[in-house]
């Protein structure tokens, strides 16, 4: 070829198609619902200490900028992630008081049963909020706080007609009675007590409870 003649035209390089495959589209509540999914699964392994921000997006495969986004405050993502991983035991109880509106032993023994099931990272996730001992955050003491109010507020009318107390003796009587069954939850979990002998003492306890 003479070096006069002009030079062929270089066909434009082909784009390289990327090996990886495009992550699925996921809608705004999809992906908050994954996050939240994601947040849990941290708590009930590592205990509440360890969702943080930092955390989440690095377990979730996102960046801080997409978690602040659903949720703007360390404080708005526990207090979802608490509501996320109570919502179901609340929903099943609030069932099983309602089968049972005049006998607190049977609505007790009806709830405890699904409570009991729960996996052992999720339930000591409710424990630690229950008892005041997921971490010393005004956070989370508040929303401990929140949560007992609405379970509470769920074993309390029952309590109170059973028994006749005044309304305030009835939430005092509930709320008891409640730490009473993750207490022996704890038992069982421990390994102190089996689960049958577990559920018949807290059976009795209810029993001699409800007794005029």
């Amino acid at each position: 070829m003479s070096l006069l003649s002009p030079s062929p035209k270089k066909k434009p390089a082909a784009r390289k198609r990327d090996s990886e495959p495009k992550r699925a589209y996921l809608s705004r509540d999809k992906r908050r619902q994954t996050l939240l999914d994601v947040a849990s699964t941290i708590v009930e392994q590592h205990g509440w200490a360890a969702l943080t921000m930092s955390a989440l997006a690095e377990r979730g495969g996102t960046s801080r900028q997409l978690v602040y986004q659903h949720f703007p405050s360390l404080e708005k993502l526990l207090a979802d992630t608490a509501w996320h991983i109570f919502q179901g035991t609340m929903h099943d109880t609030r069932a099983s008081v309602a089968a049972h509106p005049s006998n607190l032993s049977e609505a007790a023994r009806a709830s405890e049963s699904f409570t009991l099931d729960l996996p052992p990272g999720r339930g000591d996730a409710l424990w630690q909020l229950v008892a005041g001992t997921a971490a010393s955050t005004p956070e989370l003491e508040k929303i401990r706080h929140n949560l007992r109010q609405l379970i509470v507020g769920l074993w309390a009318p029952l309590v109170r007609k059973q028994l006749g107390l005044n309304a305030a003796d009835a939430r005092a009587y509930a709320w008891m009675a409640i730490m009473s069954f993750w207490g022996m939850r704890q038992l069982i979990r421990d390994g102190e007590v089996s689960r049958s002998r577990g559920v018949r003492l807290f059976g009795e306890f209810l029993d001699r409870l409800s007794q005029p």
